[in-house]
């Protein structure tokens, strides 16, 4: 058998992990979006009850690393927003599945051909 870097179910599998990696870091920085758009709720709230400028100027200073924070993940969302939508349509999340089902069957292959194999004589 010729040499090979990285066995294909390794490179499949690697395919796969993409995929659930971007999916996650979508969800993950899509709930931090969303969880800074409530912050802005309670910064306004401060700054209107803030005792004094020098509160006042906190509050400003929060709401600022706020909206940075929440610019920060709504990048990350848009960066990985195609590849989500794309692999949650019908017949490529499909396709994963089969992938996914491809990868064992991938696995046992080449399990069996770098194994130690012996020949049985048929007839004796």
């Amino acid at each position: 058998m010729p040499e090979i870097k990285k066995m294909p179910s390794e490179r499949l599998k690697e395919l796969l992990d993409f995929v659930r990696e971007c999916d996650s870091r979508y969800q993950l920085a899509y709930e931090m979006v969303n969880r800074e758009d409530r912050r802005l709720q309670d910064f306004a709230h401060q700054a209107e009850f803030a005792a004094d400028e020098e509160e006042l100027y906190r509050v400003a200073r929060e709401f600022q690393e706020s909206r940075r924070e929440r610019r920060r993940n709504k990048n990350e969302v848009q960066l990985y927003e195609l590849l989500v939508k794309f692999f949650g349509e019908k017949g490529p999340r499909d396709t994963l599945k089969r992938m996914e089902q491809l990868l064992g069957q991938q696995r046992k292959q080449e399990e069996y051909l770098v194994s130690e194999r012996v020949y049985k004589p048929r007839v004796k």
